[in-house]
């Protein structure tokens, strides 16, 4: 018999998978979806001849990511006997059906081609789907889930992201109704071939630390937007003629990344200074939020940025910081600021997918509200607005920068420092 507890909220889940063609999981932090998600998964295939592609956008290695997770879950349900662990597949030993783990973007390049062109696949689970920029990558596989005389499933596993996500698009926007959790509205699916299933940490408590419920308490009291969005799962809004509007979030920023650097901007009173990593694999920018503080000294910045030991691009409009930044020991390097050079970033990051991590709380907020301009007759014109763009900015110097080559060379300021 099965051991691991339950919640009774994800029953639909357990006892309906194989009956629902489409399960959309959503939730905050600490809500459990995956593990329950999964677990399901697991439990599932004690039925007969299926075939589950369980697949994560990016998934360097199933073999150390989320093979290891799942044959956890199995231990914990007593069940380990009954299967069998592969580096890339999970197979039950009595049915004989199995669990097949694959990411879609690789170190090969984009999979969807071979991953479509498995036979006999009667489910799909898309963990993790606020990192699935691309809905074409959805829509190819789950076409090619049409066994006959099989219990068909999708299952979609997500933290809620932003309003223009293709999820939200495709199963909530014009089919929702709205549930209060914890006194916030959240927007639940009434698509008629979907069941909405979405969770809180309130629902999770007796598998939190103290720690954890803690620290989502004093955010609740000192940020409730973020609280709203990050813990509850409140889908956020974008605004209207947003700059960015295909973007992925990711858990963490990754170590295989190449072409590595920081680029910071500078504020003080009200603007506040701002460091961001930023990294690149294959045709995939990943941004990190390092810092965002107002009232920082130059020390303190430099502070910040030198124990990376990374290259760093600066505002080339204040040359007398970026060399006192420089003779505290950071490698940095000023931007050119061209003509044209604000439209030039922003075309070269539209240019490449865009993610960023999960705690990088104010590039996602700046990146849902950075719109275009418009002329006085309130038509968008080429240029963005000069407001909710201290995270975007050093983001583009680091495009500018680092892969357009486009620096300047800092004069020597040394000695107005050193007298």
């Amino acid at each position: 018999m099965p051991v691991i507890k339950t919640q009774k909220i994800y029953n639909p889940l357990y006892l309906l998978l194989g009956k629902i063609m489409i399960f959309l999981v959503t939730g905050g932090r600490g809500s459990g979806k995956s593990f329950n998600a999964s677990t399901a998964v697991q439990r599932f295939t004690y039925k007969k001849g299926h075939k589950i592609l369980y697949t994560r956008y990016t998934m360097s290695s199933a073999e150390i990511s989320v093979i290891p997770e799942f044959q956890e879950k199995i231990d914990a349900d007593h069940h380990t006997k009954d299967f069998r662990t592969t580096s890339r597949k999970v197979v039950n030993r009595r049915t004989k059906s199995e669990v097949l783990f694959r990411g879609i973007k690789t170190s090969s390049g984009n999979q969807t081609a071979k991953l479509k062109s498995i036979h006999g696949i009667t489910g799909f689970v898309v963990d993790e789907a606020e990192e699935w920029v691309s809905e074409e990558d959805f829509e190819k596989i789950a076409l090619s889930i049409r066994e006959l005389n099989a219990k068909n499933f999708i299952i979609i596993i997500m933290n809620s992201a932003d309003s223009n996500h293709w999820v939200y698009k495709r199963f909530i926007e014009n089919t929702h109704k709205i549930e209060y959790y914890d006194g916030v509205p959240v927007q639940i699916s009434t698509h008629p071939n979907v069941c909405h299933i979405h969770t809180t940490y309130l629902d999770n408590l007796d598998h939190l630390s103290p720690q954890f419920i803690e620290e989502v308490q004093r955010m609740k009291e000192e940020n409730p937007e973020r609280y709203a969005h990050v813990v509850i799962g409140r889908w956020a809004d974008v605004a209207e003629g947003a700059v960015f509007k295909k973007w992925g979030i990711v858990k963490e920023f990754p170590a295989y990344a190449k072409k590595v650097a920081l680029a910071s901007d500078w504020g003080y009173t009200n603007d506040p200074s701002t460091g961001i990593r930023c990294g690149i694999v294959d045709n995939r920018l990943y941004v990190d939020e390092l810092f965002y503080e107002t009232g920082m000294l130059t020390n303190a910045i430099a502070e910040k940025l030198k124990p990376w030991g990374l290259k760093v691009y600066g505002d080339s409009a204040d040359p007398r910081l970026i060399q006192e930044i420089k003779n505290r020991g950071v490698n940095i390097y000023p931007v050119d600021k061209f003509p044209g050079s604000i439209k030039a970033g922003i075309d070269k990051i539209h240019e490449m997918e865009l993610f960023v991590t999960e705690r990088s709380y104010h590039i996602i907020e700046e990146l849902r509200k950075y719109v275009w301009d418009k002329d006085k007759d309130g038509h968008y014109i080429n240029e963005p607005i000069d407001a909710w763009n201290h995270c975007i900015d050093p983001i583009r110097y680091y495009i500018l920068g680092h892969i357009l080559g486009r620096i300047l060379k800092p004069k020597d300021l040394t000695g107005i420092f050193t007298h």
